[in-house]
C-alpha cells in the first residue's frame, strides 16, 4: 500500500509534469507555427492549447473541491455531478479568479510570439520564462485548492509573477496595436481591463475584498490607463520597454495600495517604493529612443 505522503508527493510530480509539458511544448509547437506564417492554424492551435491548460486548472480545482456526496458509480451520472458540483457560485466564482493569472501569462506570450516573425531568441526567451511562470502558478495554485488558503511565501512569488505577467501583456498589448494598425482606445481598455484583474485576483486571494478596496482597484486601473496614453503618444519603437514602464507604475501603485490596506503604509516605505519607481524609470528612459521613428498606424 502506497503511504500517503509518498502518493502526494507523486500527484504534485505529475500535475507539475503536466502543466510543463502542455505550456513549454505548446509555446514551442506556437513558435514553429508561426514562424511558418500560418495565422489561422496559429489562433486555432493558441485556442486548442489554452483549452487544455484551462481543462488541466480545473481538473486541479475539483479533484481538491469534490465531495463525497457527489460519488456515483454510473460514470455518466458521475460526469453530470461534477459539473453541477462546479456551476455552484461560490465554486465558480473561486475558479475563475484563479484562470486570470495563467490566462494573462499565455495570451501576452502568444500575442508577442505571433508578432515576433523569426526572432528565435526573443520567442525562446518569452517560451522559458513563460513556462516558469506557468509552471509557478499551476504548482502553487494546487496547494491553495489542496489547504484552501495562500500562505505569505507563495503569494510572495506570485506577485513577483505577475510583475512579469503585467509586463508581458503591456507591451504585447501595444505591440500588437502597432502590428495591425487597431484603434489605440482598444489599448487603453486593455491596460485598464488587465489591471484591474489583477489587482482584484490579489484581494480575493489574501480576502481582502470588499467595496472600498474594489472603488481603489478601480482608481488604479484607471490610473494606468491614463498613463497609457501617454505612453502610446511617446513611444514609437521599443514596446517591450514601455511595457517595462508601465508595469514600474503598476508596481509603485500596488505597493502603495498593498501597505495601505494593511496599514504598514509609512513614509519611509512611500519613500522606498519612489525611489524603486525612479530608478526602473531611468533605466527604461536611458535605453530608449524617443528620436527613433517608425512608420505605424496614427490617430
Amino acid at each position: 500500500m502506497i503511504e500517503p505522503r509518498v502518493f502526494s508527493r507523486w500527484h504534485k510530480l505529475v500535475a507539475i509534469g503536466v502543466i510543463s509539458f502542455i505550456s513549454f511544448a505548446g509555446l514551442e509547437a506556437l513558435a514553429y507555427i508561426s514562424n511558418l506564417y500560418q495565422i489561422q492554424l496559429y489562433l486555432q492551435a493558441s485556442g486548442m492549447i489554452y483549452f487544455f491548460m484551462i481543462l488541466w486548472l480545473y481538473f486541479l480545482f475539483d479533484v481538491h473541491y469534490k465531495e463525497e456526496s457527489l460519488i456515483s458509480r454510473n460514470l455518466s451520472h458521475y460526469v453530470v455531478l461534477r459539473f453541477k458540483h462546479f456551476l455552484k457560485w461560490e465554486h465558480l466564482r473561486y475558479f475563475q479568479n484563479y484562470l486570470i493569472l495563467p490566462g494573462i501569462l499565455y495570451w501576452g506570450a502568444v500575442i508577442l510570439i505571433g508578432i515576433n516573425f523569426q526572432q528565435y531568441k526573443l520567442q525562446q526567451f518569452i517560451i522559458i520564462a513563460t513556462s516558469i511562470s506557468l509552471i509557478t502558478c499551476y504548482t502553487f495554485f494546487k496547494e491553495v485548492f489542496h489547504k484552501r488558503e495562500i500562505n505569505t511565501n507563495h503569494f510572495i512569488i506570485l506577485t513577483y509573477v505577475k510583475l512579469y505577467a503585467s509586463w508581458l501583456i503591456y507591451a504585447a498589448s501595444l505591440g500588437i496595436i502597432w502590428y495591425y494598425c487597431f484603434s489605440p482606445t482598444i489599448f487603453y481598455l486593455v491596460i485598464f481591463l488587465v489591471t484591474f484583474m489583477l489587482l482584484y485576483q490579489a484581494l480575493f486571494q489574501f480576502a481582502k475584498l470588499s467595496l472600498k478596496h474594489v472603488f481603489y482597484v478601480f482608481i488604479i486601473s484607471a490610473l494606468l490607463s491614463a498613463s497609457s496614453y501617454f505612453v502610446y503618444k511617446l513611444w514609437n519603437v521599443n514596446y517591450f520597454s514601455a511595457g517595462l514602464f508601465m508595469t514600474a507604475v503598476y508596481n509603485l501603485l500596488w505597493n502603495i495600495f498593498y501597505n495601505k490596506i494593511n496599514n504598514t503604509l509609512s513614509g519611509r516605505v512611500l519613500a522606498e517604493q519612489i525611489t524603486i519607481f525612479v530608478l526602473i524609470v531611468v533605466m527604461v528612459l536611458g535605453v530608449t529612443n524617443f528620436k527613433a521613428r517608425i512608420d505605424r498606424c496614427q490617430f
